[in-house]
């Protein structure tokens, strides 16, 4: 999505994070998975119930 939108979401999640990828695009997860994973646990681990 274009960062203007995603930023979006922050307003609306003060919980939420952004992670921008310079070179992200579409295909995010075929080209930057290892990186991706780590963010999403990281950010699950952190807001745990």
């Amino acid at each position: 999505m274009p960062e203007g939108s995603a930023r979006a979401y922050l307003r609306d999640l003060p919980n939420a994070e952004l992670h921008l990828f310079e070179d992200g695009g579409h295909w995010l997860l075929e080209t930057h998975l290892d990186e991706v994973a780590r963010l999403s646990r990281d950010f699950l681990e952190r807001n745990q119930r």
